[in-house]
Parts: C-alpha cells; structure tokens; sequence
C-alpha cells in the first residue's frame, strides 16, 4: 500500500509538472482529487490496524482556520471593528450594497474557498510525504522523482535555448521566447522548480562522495553492502546531471532563480564541509562553479549576463515594474494587516492600489511574503512563513548532530531546496503555482519525518 501511494504522490508532481505547471484547473483538480483519495486510503489502512498516526503539526490547522474565518459571514459591525476598510471597499469584487448587515471578510469567498482547497491538498502531500518517506531504505520514489524531473525539466529547456525551438509539446510559446522554460510558461517557475530538485543531485554527490572516501582510507572497515557498487564513475554521472540542471537555470535568465541557487549551493557546501572534512571538497565545488559557468559562457551566456546588466542602468528602479507592485502591495497590506482580504483574491484586492502597468491584470504580488500578507493578514503571513523558517532551523540543527549518511544528505538537500525557495520567493511568486508548491510541500514532509520522526529513533546497525 505505502508503494503504491507513494507512486500516486509521485506521479502527481510529474502531472503538474508537465502540465504547464499545474495552473490550469482541470490539472489541479485532478491532482487535488488524487491526493485526497491517497490520503483516504492512508487513513483507512491506519484504521484497520487500530491506530491512526498523522504526522501532522499544529500550524497549517491554524491557517486553514483563519482562511475558513475569512469566508463565514460576520455581523458587518463586527467587520468594521477587524478590518474597516473592507466594509469602504465592499466594491472589490463587483457592485454590492453598503447597508449589508452580513458579510465575509473575504472580498470574494468563491475564490478563498478555491484557494483553500488548493491549501489542504498541499497539507495532505506534507502529510503523505511525511507517512512515506523512510531514510532506512536509502532510497525513495519521491527523491528520484525530483532528481529524474529536475533533469528532464532542464534537458528540454536547454534544448528550447539552444535551438530556438520554443515549444512546450504542441503548444507555442507566447511569451520568454528566448530563455530556457521547460514545460512552464514563466521562466521564474522554471527555475524555481530546477532550484528545488538540484539540492538533491549535489547531496547525491556528497552521500557518494562520502562513501567511497570512506572506503578509501586506510584502515577502513568495508562494508559491503554499503560501500560495494559505489564508484567514481557514479560520482561523475551525478556531477554531469548537475551540470545540465545548473545549465537550465542559468538559460532560464532568472535572475532571482539564479541568485538563489547559487547561494544554496554555496551555503550547502559550507555547511558540509565539517562532515567531509577534506579540502577537496570545497575545491571540487569550487571547480564545479567555475566549469559550469565556463561551459556556459563557450555556449553563449551573453544574453544572461544582459539581464544583470539590466540592474546598473540608471532608469532601472523606475521601469522594473515588480518595485512599483512591491510598493503598491505594501499600502495594500496595511490597509488590511490584521485579517487580509481573503486566502486567493489578491488580484482583485490589488486593482483599487494599483498604480503602473493599468491596462494589465495583475493577480500576484511578484513576492510571496508580501501577497499572503495581503490575503490573510500579518498574523496569517507570520503563521504561514515562521514554522518553515523554524523548521529549516531544526533542519539544519539535525544535520549538524546526524552521523547517518544517507539521512544527512537527504536532509542537507531539503535544506538547500528551502532555503533557495524562500530566497526566490522575495521577487517571485513560486508558491503560487500549483507544481512548485506541491514540490515544496512534499520536500517540507520529509524534511518533518527526518527532524521530528527518525531523529526520535535508533538507526539501522550499519548507518550510511
């Protein structure tokens, strides 16, 4: 059973994937649909063994709660006391009579109740990861899934780069014509998604590296059925599988996407480097980096360096319109700090301060911290973002202290896939699309069961 739902969670995050990124409705449904029925089944084979243990914490209850509070109609005098200015822009949504004496605190419900859902389903992807995930196998369906997805994902955009062919399937691009975007639509979520997976190729690096180190030195003690198998060569095919993802990342010309993984990686390397505890790793790193960016640069990395160019040219704060939604997003978050205008409905919360770019939609905050801060409020943006901040603190705290191998590198590789995404999140807003998210999610739930669950427990007799 575990197998089978495990491979269900899998095959969810590929069909968001190639899915354009899972934006489209039918895509979300159905993966939506798939979760919930995997959980379902989870929950009746917990039942029948008489015993139902959901690694579950605390928080996205809480939120879930506050977002279900923004849909339930309220005495409109009540509203006025949590948040007077929604009862001066009833007019959000569409016209609507002022003397109501009931209402929500969501501008529009409809969509808070869609959002809400899209919610609960990433909780119940935290939830399976959590239940499946088993570092005493070394070795798991979901990582793989990453790993083999990030690849292809990269593959076909450095393709899309290098040819010009900028198709995803049968579909024409319309728009990043000239950057790497896999199956994505947004250059950003593609990179957004490379910098989620590439932290698992280089922790597949430093488990391999590790172990055939260690069987290397004198006086070691083998142990076969750890150690027998691993080979430089298997080194190498991770080195080059991290090259091509680190290629996708840079052809995307996100500057965001780029800035952030290269500071996972660095950050991942340093925090590796007491538990390597050889010089040739920082410098294979090092050389790492700088073979990358030479191949990149002998295949034509002139547009990309133009994109950070962009930055020293003297009009740039005032033509980059993310600063000016910034600023605008920030005037919306006051006006409604203490209970937002509901989980979803930041588009039509962000029409009535909107002051750039008037002839266009603009239905995110192109910074995630800022857009759940407008729909759910300081207090629903602290509880979102804090316990991942304190759960990347636990994550660190545990691989610092963890002698198992393989667990440390699968936890040093959630650390870098957090820790890029909440960089990239200051100037993007991955967390909205449904892939990436789902992505985060399930990273989020391993990264649980290794600091909350396995820690609390024994390792095997022979740890690797």
């Amino acid at each position: 059973m575990e197998r089978l739902l495990e491979l269900v969670l899998a095959l969810a995050i590929v069909g968001s994937v190639l899915a354009f990124g899972g934006v489209q409705p039918l895509t979300y449904s159905l993966v939506e649909a798939a979760i919930f029925l995997a959980v379902l089944f989870l929950l009746l084979k917990h039942t029948r063994n008489g015993k139902v243990v959901f690694p579950l914490p605390l928080w996205p209850i809480l939120f879930a709660l506050l977002v279900v509070f923004q849909v339930i109609p309220l005495p409109s005098g009540l509203v006025a006391r949590l948040s007077p200015v929604r009862l001066a822009g009833l007019d959000l949504a569409g016209p609507s009579d002022s003397r109501v004496s009931w209402m929500t605190l969501s501008v529009y419900p409809h969509d808070t109740l869609l959002a809400l859902v899209k919610f609960l389903a990433l909780v119940c992807a935290f939830v399976l990861a959590a239940c499946l995930f088993d570092s005493r196998k070394r070795k798991s369906t979901l990582l793989r899934t990453l790993v083999i997805i990030g690849c292809v994902e990269a593959a076909y955009g450095i393709v899309q780069y290098l040819t010009g062919w900028q198709k995803i399937f049968t579909y024409t691009k319309q728009y990043d014509l000239s950057e790497a975007t896999g199956t994505y639509i947004n250059r950003n979520h593609f990179a957004g998604l490379l910098e989620l997976t590439c932290p698992f190729i280089v922790t597949s690096v430093l488990y391999h590296f590790q172990v055939w180190s260690g069987s290397r030195r004198p006086g070691a003690i083998r142990r076969p059925r750890v150690t027998d198998g691993v080979s430089p060569s298997q080194i190498y095919f991770y080195l080059f599988l991290l090259v091509i993802v680190s290629l996708g990342i840079v052809f995307s010309r996100s500057r965001g996407g780029i800035l952030a993984s290269v500071f996972s990686i660095v950050f991942m390397a340093l925090l590796a480097l007491p538990k390597v505890q050889r010089k040739g790793w920082m410098i294979g790193v090092f050389l790492f980096l700088v073979c990358a960016a030479a191949f990149a640069i002998w295949i034509g990395l002139g547009p990309v360096l133009a994109r950070f160019e962009q930055i020293g040219d003297r009009n740039y704060l005032s033509m980059e319109p993310r600063i000016s939604f910034w600023k605008d997003s920030l005037r919306y978050v006051r006006d409604y700090s203490v209970t937002g205008t509901g989980l979803g409905t930041f588009g039509l919360g962000f029409r009535h301060y909107q002051t750039t770019t008037l002839e266009k939609y603009v239905d995110h905050a192109h910074n995630d911290y800022l857009e759940v801060a407008a729909e759910t409020g300081v207090a629903g943006a602290a509880l979102f973002f804090l316990p991942i901040l304190w759960l990347l603190a636990k994550m660190i705290a545990s691989f610092v202290d963890d002698t198992g191998r393989y667990r440390g590198a699968v936890t040093l590789g959630c650390i870098g896939s957090t820790v890029a995404l909440l960089l990239h999140s200051l100037t993007d807003f991955n967390l909205q699309i449904q892939a990436n998210a789902l992505v985060f999610a399930v990273i989020l739930g391993i990264a649980y069961k290794i600091v909350f669950i396995e820690r609390r427990e024994p390792l095997p007799a022979a740890p690797a």
